[in-house]
C-alpha cells in the first residue's frame, strides 16, 4: 500500500504542473491482496442510547458480503480522543496531510463550494452558520481541506489550520468566481451556449478527483460538504453535437522576420475547438452523476450537499459582467423549486442534504455526529474473483442480529488491480542496505528455537530480553523457571559486561546490567534448568548513538498486557508499545512505517515524550489491526540542532 500511495503523490504533484490537466482517469480502490484474498476495512458504529458500544470483540460482530458471512480477521477499536493540535505542522505538504488522513484516529471533512452558486447576500447569509459550525464543532482530531469548484482537484490541501479557513471565507471578496484557464479557452472556442456544460464537467471533475484520492489513501468514512445550488444530470446534446464551431481568426506572430498569421497553429487550435465541443455535447451527466454515486460508495465517501437556493439576475441583460457589481449589490429573483439531484446524491452515499433555507448549522452537525467512535473491522473476502464489482457490506450484532450503521460498499479488485499488483511486488531492487540489515533480524527467526532474545543498548547500559514462544509456555515448559547467564561481547572479542537473571514460570525474562568495557556487538544467552543447557546469540547494531537508545517493545493481547518481546512476530490482534531511551536532548522526534522494500506506508506513529524516574523516553503505541501479513520496518528518527540519529525495528505480522 505504500508503494501506492507514494506513486500518487508523486502523479498528483506532477500532473500539479500541467497547463491544461484533465479529469483523472479512472483508478482502483485501495486494496490489499494476499493469498488470493483481498483484505476489507470497515468502519462500524455499533450504538446503544445514541453512543457507540465499546468493549466488542470479533466474536460480538457478524459481517456478511454480497449475502455471505465472512470470517473476521481482526476487530480494533477506535476511540474519539482529543488529539493535540501541535501534533500536526502548521503547514503540511501533499504528503503529510494524505499521511494524516489515512489515519483511523482523524476525522476528514472536505469543503467544495460552487462559487457560482451564490448571488447577491446568499454567501453572507451561508457564511454565518458555516463559520459557526468551525468553531464549535471542529476539534484538533478533525482534517479539513477548502477548495472552490473553479480549482483543479489536485489543489485539494487535507490538514489545514481551521484559523486558516476562517480567514479565507471571512473575505466578503473571496466568493467571486474566477474562470479558469480552461474554461477561457474554451469559451474562446465560441461556446457561450454551452457554459452550463462546462461548468458542470469541471464541477463533476472536481468530486471525482477528490473522492478517487480520498478512496486511495483512507478506509475509514469521510465527508464531502458541496454548497451548491444543484449538480445536472442532463443527458447529451445531440444536436450542439452536430453544429460546426465558430472558426477562430489566425494567430498572428513572427515568421522568418515578418508579422504574418500562423495557419498551421489555427488548424491545431480549431481542431482543440471541434473536439471538446463534441465532448461536452455528447456527456451524458446523468451517468457521470450515477458513477459518481457509485464511485463514492466504494471510496466510503458521504456527500453532505448544501442545496443553496437558485437564485439568478433579475434582468437578463445584467448577466453581461456581474463582476462589475459589488457583493450583495446584485438584484435577484429566487426560482422555486427543489434539487432533487442533491438529495439523491446524499442518500446514495450515506450523506445528508441540507437545505439552505432552513437549520443550516444543524444539519452541518450530523457531519460529525456520523462520524464517531467506531470499530475498524478488517476481514479477508471469500471472493477471489477478479471482476472490478461493486460488492455490498452488512454488519450485524451477533448477540441479537441487530444491524449497524457501517461502510456500506466496497469495489472489488479488478484484472488490472491484480496485475498491476503483481508487476508492482516484483523485487526490481531491493530495500536499502540499512532496511535490509533490520529485516535480516527476522530471517533468523527459527521453528526450531526454544526460547528468543532480544538485546538494546541504552547510554552505558544493556537490557536483554528473553521470551519463550506461547506455545512451549502453554505446555509447561520451564514452569519452574530457569537461571539465565548473559555474555555481552565487543567486536574485538573483548568482554563488554555480564549480567545474571531467572526466567519466570511465565517464560519472560528482561534483564538489565552495565556496560563495562567497550560498546558490545553481540550477546550470547545461556538457559539452565533441568539439567539443560540451551545456547541463543543475538547481534547488536553497529550504530553508536548518542541521542536516543534502542527501543524496547511490549505487547498487548490475548496473552496478556505490557508483555516484554523478544521475538517480533505479531498477531493482527496484539498491540505494540515502543519505548525508546532518550539520551540527549532533543528538538524533533518522528516515527513512521516502511514496508520490506523500504518505503513508507500511510500509518502515522505517534510519538509522545515521557518523563520517567530514569530519564526521558519517547514512547508510542500501535495497533497491527490495520495491517496485512508481511514484514515491516518502524522508523524512528531525531534530531538536535544539526545531529540526526535513525533507529531501526523490524517486525512480522502473521
Amino acid at each position: 500500500m505504500g508503494v501506492r500511495l507514494a506513486l500518487l503523490v508523486a502523479a498528483i504533484l506532477a500532473l500539479g504542473q500541467q497547463p491544461t490537466p484533465q479529469p483523472p482517469s479512472q483508478s482502483p480502490e485501495r486494496q490489499v491482496f494476499r493469498g488470493g484474498t483481498q483484505v476489507v476495512r470497515v468502519d462500524a458504529y455499533p450504538t446503544r442510547e445514541g453512543r457507540v458500544i465499546e468493549g466488542l470483540t470479533a466474536d460480538d460482530f457478524e459481517v456478511y458480503e454480497d449475502g455471505k458471512r465472512q470470517p473476521i480477521a481482526n476487530v480494533d477499536f477506535v476511540p474519539f480522543d482529543a488529539l493535540p493540535d501541535d501534533d500536526r505542522s502548521t503547514f503540511l505538504s501533499p504528503r503529510e496531510g494524505l499521511d494524516l488522513a489515512a489515519d483511523s484516529r482523524y476525522r476528514v471533512i472536505v469543503f467544495v463550494i460552487d462559487r457560482e452558486a451564490f448571488f447577491g447576500d446568499q454567501w453572507p447569509a451561508m457564511r454565518e452558520p458555516l463559520m459557526k459550525f468551525l468553531q464549535s464543532e471542529i476539534t484538533p482530531r478533525d482534517l479539513l481541506a477548502l477548495i472552490t469548484t473553479d480549482r483543479s482537484w489536485k489543489d485539494l490541501a487535507i490538514g489545514k489550520r481551521l484559523s486558516e479557513i476562517q480567514r479565507e471565507i471571512d473575505s466578503p471578496e473571496w466568493i467571486r468566481p474566477v474562470q479558469s484557464e480552461d474554461r477561457q479557452v474554451l469559451l474562446g472556442c465560441g461556446m457561450d451556449d454551452l457554459k452550463y456544460r462546462i461548468r458542470a464537467d469541471e464541477s463533476y471533475a472536481m468530486l471525482e478527483g477528490i473522492v478517487r484520492l480520498l478512496g486511495e489513501v483512507r478506509d475509514d468514512r469521510t465527508a464531502i460538504v458541496y454548497l451548491t445550488n444543484g449538480l445536472t444530470r442532463i443527458g447529451p446534446d445531440r444536436r450542439a453535437a452536430e453544429r460546426r464551431t465558430m472558426t477562430m481568426p489566425s494567430p498572428i506572430g513572427l515568421v522568418n522576420g515578418r508579422i504574418q498569421r500562423i495557419p498551421k497553429a489555427t488548424s491545431m487550435h480549431e481542431q482543440f475547438c471541434k473536439s471538446e465541443l463534441r465532448r461536452l455535447a455528447e456527456t451524458d451527466f446523468n451517468r457521470r452523476f450515477e458513477d459518481l454515486i457509485t464511485l463514492s460508495r466504494a471510496s466510503n465517501v458521504a456527500f453532505y450537499p448544501v442545496a443553496v437556493p437558485l437564485v439568478v439576475p433579475a434582468f437578463p441583460q445584467m448577466q453581461q459582467d456581474l463582476r462589475d457589481y459589488p457583493v450583495g449589490a446584485i438584484p435577484t429573483r429566487t426560482i422555486t423549486g427543489s434539487n432533487t439531484s442533491l438529495g439523491y446524491l446524499a442518500a446514495g452515499t450515506d450523506g445528508l442534504m441540507i437545505a439552505g433555507t432552513g437549520d443550516v448549522l444543524n444539519g452541518l452537525r450530523r457531519v460529525v455526529q456520523d462520524a464517531t467512535a467506531h470499530y475498524l473491522i478488517g476481514y479477508y473476502s471469500t471472493n477471489t474473483k477478479a471482476d472490478g464489482k461493486i460488492r455490498s457490506i452488512k454488519v450485524r450484532l451477533a448477540k441479537n442480529g441487530s444491524a449497524v450503521r457501517a461502510r456500506p460498499f466496497y469495489r472489488g479488485p479488478g484484472k488490472q488491480d491484480v496485475k498491476a499488483l503483481a508487476e508492482s511486488s516484483k523485487p526490481a531492487a531491493g530495500p536499502p542496505q540499512h532496511v535490509a540489515n533490520a529485516l535480516d533480524v527476522l530471517s533468523k527467526s527459527r521453528p526450531s528455537a526454544q526460547f528468543f532474545s532480544y538485546a538494546a543498548i541504552s547510554g552505558s547500559s544493556l537490557t536483554v530480553v528473553v521470551e519463550v514462544p506461547p506455545e512451549a509456555v502453554q505446555a509447561g515448559r520451564w514452569s519452574e523457571g530457569a537461571a539465565l547467564e548473559i555474555i555481552a561481547d565487543a567486536a574485538n572479542g573483548d568482554t563488554s559486561g555480564v549480567g545474571r537473571g531467572r526466567l519466570m514460570s511465565t517464560g519472560r525474562a528482561v534483564v538489565q546490567f552495565p556496560i563495562t568495557g567497550p560498546r558490545p556487538a553481540k550477546v550470547m544467552v545461556r538457559l539452565r534448568a533441568e539439567g539443560e543447557s540451551l545456547v541463543e546469540r543475538s547481534v547488536l547494531s553497529e550504530d553508536d548513538t548518542h541521542l536516543v537508545g534502542d527501543p524496547l517493545v511490549y505487547r498487548s493481547g490475548p496473552r496478556g498486557l505490557a508483555i516484554p518481546v523478544g521475538l517480533f512476530e505479531f498477531t493482527h490482534e496484539e498491540k505494540l508499545r515502543l519505548d525508546w531511551p532518550v539520551l540527549a536532548k532533543i528538538e524533533d522526534v518522528d516515527a513512521r512505517i516502511l514496508d520490506k522494500n523500504g518505503l513508507p506506508l500511510k500509518h502515522r506513529i505517534n510519538v509522545v515524550m515521557q518523563e520517567a524516574a530514569d530519564g526521558a523516553h519517547a514512547a508510542s503505541e500501535l495497533s497491527l489491526s490495520p495491517f496485512a501479513r508481511g514484514d515491516y520496518v518502524i522508523e524512528l528518527t531525531v534530531r538536535a540542532g544539526a545531529q540526526m540519529e535513525t533507529k531501526l525495528l523490524a517486525i512480522r505480522v502473521k
